[in-house]
């Protein structure tokens, strides 16, 4: 099979999706990153998802 370049955009569409979908959801701390990541070694949160809702819920 080969590959055209209208296959290879169709592919790239398609990692792309998740990406946009991710973008949609981030939240950027700036220089507050080394404290989310200090809080949650300290709390013991798996994900940086856990700590939203931990900080969120206090």
């Amino acid at each position: 099979m080969v590959v055209t370049e209208k296959m290879s955009m169709k592919c790239m569409r398609r990692k792309e999706r998740p990406l946009e979908e991710r973008k949609k959801t981030r939240v950027f701390l700036g220089d507050c990153f080394t404290r989310w990541r200090t809080l949650k070694a300290q709390v013991g949160l798996p994900t940086d998802a856990s700590v939203a809702k931990f900080v969120l819920d206090r």
